[in-house]
């Protein structure tokens, strides 16, 4: 961590929180009040004490200051003193048990307790049931610092209405873990980058391995590993004396920390040995400063803020990360099932109200929202993104006309003849010609290009395109039609081999810098990239067909008046049929009323249905066939439809 600008920042940062730690640390009754209140999580009696001082806006860095001293307590009363570290131990040891623990719904649950409490009995059966009696302290630490993050924004963070979840918490980053160790080759080069305090490496390492959404879990272990290691080596030569009483000590250290706001050099010489390593250099500024018995908690103190700000420059913002995130309404992650392509469950709509399933295909024209920034979370550079979509003969991009429907991604400022204009950016493979010239200027048609990219523009507003990103024809790349086979008449089922069946398809989503749109063609891995894996697709009409018996005997026309039966011929069939049924419209008054068949879920039904019509009035009547798929385009489902025939009862007059 030798870079200068790094340096300053971290310097700052210490120097700002050692004043606030010293106005804090004013009066030893409102310090405690704070520590304690921070202790149980009492999120009203902190903020009271932090806003009494004025300095309430500057919470998370007090908060924060608080927590690190914090988790030298509880390790220490966990763990015991811990013991001069000779030789490193192995951080897969560390990865490892975290995995197998936070996999453990059991172990977390005792892991969480223990923590919390702080109950040492407890701790230490899962110390000796996981043999993590070497990484006592720095696993410890781990769950230590990702408890008082999540406790730090409770207790300062105004929007949060629930009290976090430490356990969920911990699963989360146990599923970073599993992910990091299981690419061996990636976990080492993290190790050798971390220790040598390469942020830009660790960053690339990351990235290329795509694990950037699990970046600031990895970056938490490895700093916490890393300071652990530096400051258990460090201080080797000052043990750390007992504790009697910890609020008091704490207190008693704040005070030490409000003085060093006022020996900035000796502040930023601390800052640079524990960023170095040198516990030389460390030993001679502690000595000068008479800070012996603080060794341990200063050197967690200096080495967290610089992790903090490591961390901020080693994983990108996670808001400007690219993402495809929904098919229309439904969520492509939690709302369609990963086995069959359907969804699993009915979403809320831009109408107000549920639809969509469960278990509905896709059909029709749909679209592909997510999120595409302008450019790079790292490097700055300008995106583009395409996707792909992959039957199983490999994948192929969205582009041309046919496969891209028109969507709006956004819109820009521009002057326009002499002012400040919204102009709409589209996404279209078919732009239509300029229309005359007029005092507002027409959308802008961003057209992907043949290997499907659309290259975000770097003026459209906020930062980047979210929400609709790209219009999909799959009733033109998988067209369906009438599915009625040929011969076919009312009343006759379709056969097994006869019936017609969507298809299953992947769709991928790649975003990239423009300046590797190249290479990424030619093969190589894009910057991001996430999938659906399957989502069915089924463009056939359903088979509806209806008839009357009546109408298609020897010598019988449509206009034939009935007498005394009725049979209604029909077949419905359809793979993904949501329900079928025929009923009938009249104005007459039938006693008792008739009732028809119907049915729901696949595939229909076929039959032959008779009336004793003798008894009805003489009257006009018309029976219907009405059917309904389980599809959806993702934003609109498909409706009733229905075909009918009509047949009066009764003669003629004069017949």
């Amino acid at each position: 961590m030798a870079d200068q600008s790094f340096e300053l920042d971290v310097f700052r940062d210490l120097l700002e929180e050692a004043q606030l730690v010293g106005q804090l640390g004013k009066t030893q009754k409102t310090f405690i009040s704070a520590y304690e209140a921070f202790r149980v999580g009492d999120r009203k009696g902190f903020q009271a004490v932090l806003k009494r001082l004025g300095l309430l806006t500057r919470c998370h860095l007090v908060c924060e200051w608080i927590r690190i001293k914090e988790c030298v307590f509880v390790c220490l009363q966990l763990c015991g003193p811990p013991k001069p570290v000779t030789r490193a131990p192995d951080p897969r040891l560390l990865a490892e048990a975290i995995v197998r623990i936070t996999s453990n719904e059991k172990a977390l649950r005792q892991l969480v307790q223990a923590i919390e409490k702080p109950d040492k009995a407890a701790y230490q059966r899962l110390v000796k049931q996981y043999k993590l009696e070497p990484i006592c302290h720095f696993f410890c630490h781990w769950v230590c610092y990702v408890r008082y993050q999540l406790m730090c924004r409770w207790v300062c963070d105004p929007v949060i209405v629930e009290r976090p979840d430490l356990a969920a918490e911990l699963q989360a980053a146990g599923n970073a873990m599993r992910a990091m160790l299981e690419r061996k080759q990636v976990f080492d080069a993290l190790a050798s980058a971390s220790l040598d305090g390469d942020a830009a490496k660790l960053g690339s390492i990351v990235q290329d391995a795509e694990l950037a959404i699990f970046c600031r879990w990895i970056c938490s272990f490895w700093c916490s590993w890393r300071c652990v290691l530096v400051c258990l080596t460090i201080c080797r030569e000052f043990p750390l004396p007992a504790i009697e009483n910890p609020l008091t000590e704490a207190y008693a250290f704040a005070v030490e920390v409000g003085k060093l706001a006022g020996e900035p050099a000796q502040l930023e010489a601390l800052s640079a040995a524990v960023g170095a390593g040198d516990a030389k250099a460390f030993a001679a500024q502690i000595d000068q400063l008479k800070l012996q018995r603080y060794c341990v908690q200063l050197c967690h103190w200096l080495c967290f803020v610089r992790c903090r700000r490591f961390c901020f420059l080693w994983c990108p913002p996670i808001y400007n990360h690219p993402w495809f995130t929904h098919v229309g309404d439904f969520n492509i992650d939690t709302d369609i099932d990963p086995g069959t392509g359907l969804t699993n469950k009915a979403v809320i709509g831009h109408g107000g109200t549920a639809h969509g399933g469960p278990g509905y295909g896709f059909f029709g024209n749909l679209v592909l929202r997510g999120f595409c920034p302008k450019t790079h979370p790292t490097t700055g550079e300008p995106m583009a993104y395409r996707f792909r979509y992959d039957q199983g003969g490999g994948p192929k991009p969205m582009t041309g006309v046919g496969v891209v429907s028109d969507v709006r991604v956004g819109y820009r400022y521009i002057l326009w003849m002499g002012f400040l204009r919204k102009q709409d950016l589209w996404v279209s493979a078919n732009p239509p010609p300029p229309p005359p010239p007029g005092p507002f200027p027409p959308p802008h048609y961003l057209v992907p290009d043949p290997q499907g990219w659309v290259y975000v523009d770097p003026d459209a507003q906020d930062d980047g395109f979210d929400g609709d990103l790209m219009g999909f024809r799959s009733d033109v790349v998988f067209p369906g039609g009438d599915a009625t086979p040929a011969g076919l008449t009312a009343g006759s089922a379709v056969s097994a081999g006869q019936r017609k069946n969507g298809i299953d398809t992947a769709i991928h989503f790649q975003a990239t810098r423009v300046g590797t749109i190249g290479a990424v063609n030619g093969g190589a891995s894009p910057d991001f990239h996430n999938d659906l894996s399957k989502i069915h697709i089924d463009n056939w009409n359903e088979v509806s067909l209806l008839e009357l018996q009546e109408f298609i005997n020897p010598g019988a026309t449509p206009c034939t008046p009935l007498t005394n039966d009725l049979h209604v011929l029909y077949t419905t069939d359809h793979e993904l049929m949501a329900d079928w049924f025929i009923d009938m419209v009249t104005s007459a008054t039938v006693v008792p009323a008739p009732t028809f068949p119907s049915g729901a879920g696949p595939r229909g039904g076929a039959g032959s249905d008779f009336h004793d019509i003798s008894t009805w009035p003489n009257c006009s009547y018309l029976i219907r066939l009405h059917t309904r798929r389980s599809l959806t385009d993702g934003l609109d489902d498909d409706t009733d439809k229905w075909i009918f025939r009509t047949f009066c009862v009764g003669r003629r007059n004069g017949r």
